[in-house]
Order: C-alpha cells, then sequence, then structure tokens
C-alpha cells in the first residue's frame, strides 16, 4: 500500500462507537446530564486522538471506582479494520490493560515490546475477535486529585512506530479529556449538593 493510500484508509473512519453505559445506582436527571455531556466528550476524543497522531485504532476505557464489570469502551477505527466494525466487547479488566491503571503512567511498545510485557495475554478468550494490534501508546486518565478514570490508547500507527513527540501530544491531549471529564462531575456533584439544599 502506498504512503498515500495508507493515509486515506486511516482518514476514513470506519466506526465509532461504545459499549452500553455503566449503570449508574438510582441515576437522576442530574446524573443522566453528567452522563451525556461525558459521553459527548468521550465519543469525539476517541475519534480525534487517532486522527491527531495518525493511528488505525483508538480506545477509551472508562472504569468506575476501578471496578471493570461497568467499563464503558469508546472505541474509533480506521477501514483498515472495517471487519471489526461490529465488535464491541468491554474490557475486562485482563493482562496490560488492568496493568496500565496500576502503573498509572504513559507508555509507548513497539508490538515486540508488548508482546514481551509479563502482562501481555493476548487478550485471553476474546483472541481469535479482537482486532489485532501493532504497538501500544496509552495513557491513565487521571484528575487533579489523582484519581483514575480509565484510559485512552492507541495502535496501528499509520507510517511507521509511534515517536517521543507522539507520546508527548497525547498525553497533553489525555490531560485534557481528563480535566473535561473532572469539570463535568465537579458540577453534576455541585447541582446534587443545590438539589439537596433546595430539597
Amino acid at each position: 500500500m502506498s504512503d498515500a493510500n495508507a493515509w486515506n484508509v486511516y482518514r476514513q473512519n470506519v466506526v465509532t462507537g461504545a459499549t452500553p453505559n455503566p449503570v449508574i445506582p438510582d441515576p437522576d436527571a442530574i446524573d443522566e446530564e453528567f452522563a451525556q455531556a461525558a459521553n459527548a466528550v468521550l465519543m469525539n476524543a476517541v475519534e480525534l486522538a487517532r486522527l491527531m497522531i495518525g493511528a488505525h485504532q483508538s480506545a477509551i476505557a472508562i472504569i468506575v471506582e476501578g471496578d471493570w464489570s461497568s467499563v464503558r469502551k469508546f472505541f474509533s477505527l480506521s477501514q483498515k479494520y472495517a471487519q471489526w466494525a461490529d465488535y464491541d466487547t468491554p474490557a475486562k479488566g485482563y493482562g496490560t490493560h488492568n496493568w496500565l491503571l496500576e502503573h498509572n503512567k504513559p507508555v509507548r511498545f513497539t508490538q515486540a515490546e508488548l508482546e514481551a510485557h509479563p502482562e501481555w495475554k493476548n487478550f485471553g478468550t476474546e483472541a481469535d475477535k479482537h482486532p489485532p494490534m501493532r504497538g501500544w501508546l496509552a495513557a491513565p486518565l487521571v484528575d487533579s486529585t489523582g484519581k483514575n478514570w480509565g484510559l485512552l490508547q492507541l495502535s496501528d500507527k499509520v507510517e511507521g512506530e509511534f515517536t517521543e513527540a507522539d507520546e508527548k501530544h497525547f498525553v497533553m491531549f489525555t490531560a485534557l479529556v481528563s480535566s473535561a471529564l473532572e469539570a463535568l462531575w465537579r458540577v453534576r456533584n455541585l447541582k446534587k449538593a443545590q438539589k439537596g439544599l433546595d430539597a
């Protein structure tokens, strides 16, 4: 594939989607408003990250209070991965995903480095269904208090491997997404507090 064709394939998004919302116990209108706003941020962010760095795959996993049973995953794939357009199995906190949340720092691996990592599990029972990876650039979504909201990740750079400059820009973007989520959460909490005062 020529360089021009590779870039054309990458720019033509085949799918941006998400797994179902995690369950908020007894959600009220304020919770629903927060979820809708956060979903919009994340749906835009997952595609923008892919296009900004130049990758064929992007995904964001939001994990509520470290509970992988409530995970919500947003994803964006280029046409190169069209055959996986319907793959929307939520992440399960297995292998390198879970390790990254514990590590809580950005990582940049070639595919060989990723497969050599002790927590690489090759997608476990999803190995035959999950889109293949080619390198991994990932960072946790961490707010100003150090709370981890989940992770943002890219795979399969359009040309070559992910670079130090890619990582720098990716980490800046991840921090921006984290700040947006934190701001929305604070607004949600302020509205909840005001609702309590008005009750």
